[in-house]
């Protein structure tokens, strides 16, 4: 009874798939990628179409009964699958591995990937148009797929173990509401601002897409350099992104600021959320370009106000900053369109996508690559070293400089004090042979010698000053020549690591 049901269960969804246009955009891609093939006599599971669909039945009806993986097959026991191929068992867990790796084979992965992403993107285009007549903003996000290897695999953040653990990323662009239309797998050290551009190439090259004139994407695509990019391609984009806290630290980091005024209420009206207007300059580190004037819309919760209407300490404690260069749209829209961000397309991850098996790693065959990690530690060790070969010669000429201008003013303070000294003990012998007294002649030497040192004063200055800078370059030499010995030494550890702990990058087609 529990077999009959259960296979009553996957008929039905077996009926509605192969009925939608989801299931012929599937077939008709794998159709186009075996016909192009050289190969595909000696494919397993591809000889013929009906043994192709009968594996793509297979394939996309085990997510229904929780398998995800071929390997799951090992422990089914069940009829479903079977009766719904029309061999009366189901497919081995090796010839679904071999199904798959057939697949890859005829670069199944690359055209599944274009025509699944165009389908999307006119499906839902409709909705979109209906929905109203503003642009249409779409959502960047990563999806973090965590690989647990004994291989050392390219790394990055996880966000619900706050780890540095190896990862692939799953770049997704999502239309206001959350539908996917996009997806493209990298590797797990790549930056969204590469996939974003990346993606944008490959997503706008398709027949069917759109042009992506107006994104949304987290703060991790923060970046001057691109949003100029951004802002002077051919066709402007527009972009709504937010600041990170350690960009600014109250209202006074922003400029032409607005008064604050209501945003949301709780379901009791109380005021929870006040919004205000005003324009940040973000700073270009690239030498000799321009600061970029954005557009920050600000948010905040209305903190308790002192007993003289003023708002009590720690009041911005919870200031939130939306940049964008949209300077017509109504704040409070860009305000909503960046937060819809976590509810739809989050929620569209959790619900829909990982139920599926979108966080399920299948393919682990792999290649080496040089190790980006100790790649990027190599070069700016070397970066350092080549700096260091500069210095040293530098502090040296520096160094030999100085020494000389010591040597130079010391002959010439030498010089001028003897020649004071004669002219003393010439005016002290003048003073004796008219009579003059012991002691008045005494004072007179005194105060004369005094005169002759603040009138060498200068001189001897220059003297210590070009003492102290052949010591401080003496100094730096030394210290700079220590930290090339251990660059040096970190660098023959650095490349003896990149030996030992070769980096391998995943295959990611039979996902």
């Amino acid at each position: 009874m529990v077999r009959r049901c259960e296979a009553a269960g996957v008929y039905m969804v077996v009926d509605a798939t192969v009925a939608s246009e989801a299931w012929q955009v599937v077939t008709s891609s794998l159709e186009q990628a075996v016909e192009q093939s050289e190969e595909k006599a000696t494919l397993r599971g591809m000889s013929d179409t009906t043994a192709r669909q009968r594996h793509l039945v297979t394939q996309m009806m085990m997510p229904v009964l929780e398998m995800f993986k071929p390997h799951d097959l090992n422990s089914y026991s069940g009829t479903a699958l079977g009766l719904l191929t029309g061999r009366g068992r189901p497919y081995s867990a090796d010839e679904m591995a071999h199904f798959l790796l057939s697949g890859v084979r005829v670069k199944w992965g690359e055209s599944l990937t274009g025509d699944v992403a165009s389908w999307a993107t006119q499906l839902w285009a409709s909705e979109d148009a209906q929905a109203t007549d503003a642009p249409a903003y779409l959502y960047w996000d990563w999806h973090v797929k965590a690989v647990y290897s004994d291989y050392h695999v390219p790394r990055t953040k996880h966000g619900t173990s706050d780890r540095i653990i190896g990862a692939r990323k799953q770049l997704m662009l999502h239309d206001r509401v959350g539908h996917l239309l996009f997806l493209h797998t990298y590797r797990g050290d790549t930056h969204l601002i590469d996939g974003m551009i990346d993606g944008t190439a490959y997503y706008e090259g398709l027949a069917e897409s759109r042009r992506l004139t107006h994104q949304i994407f987290d703060r991790e695509g923060l970046s001057v350099a691109h949003f100029k990019d951004l802002l002077t391609d051919e066709h402007k984009r527009q972009f709504i992104t937010c600041l990170k806290s350690n960009q600014y630290s109250g209202l006074e980091s922003f400029e032409s600021c607005s008064s604050f005024e209501p945003y949301r209420y709780d379901e009791h009206g109380k005021l929870i959320r006040e919004i205000a207007e005003a324009s940040y300059e973000m700073k270009d580190r690239r030498k000799g370009e321009d600061a970029l004037r954005l557009r920050a819309i600000l948010l905040r919760r209305p903190d308790d106000e002192t007993a003289g209407g003023e708002r009590g300490e720690g009041a911005e404690a919870h200031l939130f900053a939306i940049i964008t260069p949209d300077w017509d749209t109504p704040a409070t829209e860009i305000a909503d369109l960046y937060r819809a961000r976590q509810s739809k397309q989050e929620n569209a991850i959790r619900d829909w996508w990982l139920p599926l098996g979108g966080d399920v790693n299948i393919g682990y065959d792999k290649r080496q690559v040089e190790n980006s990690e100790l790649a990027q530690q190599k070069e700016e060790l070397e970066a350092r070293l080549e700096r260091l070969e500069r210095y040293i010669p530098g502090c040296g000429t520096r160094l030999e400089r100085a020494r000389r201008r010591h040597q130079r003013h010391s002959e010439r303070y030498q010089v001028e004090w003897e020649a004071a000294q004669q002219t003393v003990y010439e005016g002290i012998q003048q003073r004796e042979a008219k009579g003059e007294a012991t002691l008045d002649i005494y004072h007179w030497a005194q105060a004369e010698e005094a005169r002759l040192q603040e009138q060498l004063a200068p001189l001897w200055m220059a003297i210590e000053v070009a003492a102290e800078e052949m010591e401080q370059e003496r100094e730096k030499q030394a210290r700079y020549r220590t930290e090339r010995e251990e660059k040096k030494q970190a660098l023959t550890k650095i490349a003896q690591q990149m030996a030992d702990h070769p980096m391998y990058e995943l295959d990611d087609r039979k996902d």
